[in-house]
């Protein structure tokens, strides 16, 4: 492309899977000429980028035909490809190399915690260590093993009613 929305040229490395399915697109997929000659990969009949709204129809027809109660948009798209990054422990660089964000602002601003896993696991980790229960593999801040660590002082100790 002549630039990004960021102005700057980025290169991402893919797995040969998606270089396979990329070239069944190219190959099957981009039928006019136009199309066959632009640098875009997914260009409209004319070969200029495709309007916005064109996913739009597609995500509602699957959303009903699965079920799906919520609007789900391809806006959505870019909070659930760094929510799903964020879950399989993808380094926040490489998140952000992906993506193009330039900033640590990005990808929490396109983030969404799930309450029902992340939250809860982390209340139960958070759980687990207070009660000197099974290692988590985190550290107290001190670096001393994982167990109950030492309350900061004025702290309310147990018991205490506070």
């Amino acid at each position: 492309m002549e630039r990004s929305k960021t102005a700057l040229r980025q290169r991402v490395g893919v797995p040969e899977e998606l270089i396979d399915v990329l070239l069944w697109h190219i190959n099957t997929q981009m039928t006019t000429p136009e199309q066959k000659a632009s640098e875009l990969l997914f260009p409209a009949e004319d070969g200029r980028l495709l309007n916005e709204h064109v996913l739009r129809k597609p995500f509602e027809r699957v959303s009903e035909a699965i079920g799906l109660q919520m609007r789900f948009t391809p806006r959505g798209m870019r909070r659930t490809f760094n929510d799903l990054a964020r879950v399989a422990n993808v380094a926040k660089l490489v998140t952000m190399s992906i993506s193009g964000h330039l900033t640590d602002r990005m990808p929490e601003h396109y983030s969404t915690v799930w309450a029902a896993g992340e939250q809860r696991e982390g209340i139960g980790r958070m759980l687990r260590l207070v009660k000197g229960g099974a290692d988590t593999g985190a550290s107290t801040p001190s670096g001393a093993p994982t167990g109950a660590p030492d309350l900061p002082s004025g702290a309310p100790k147990e018991g205490s009613g506070s």
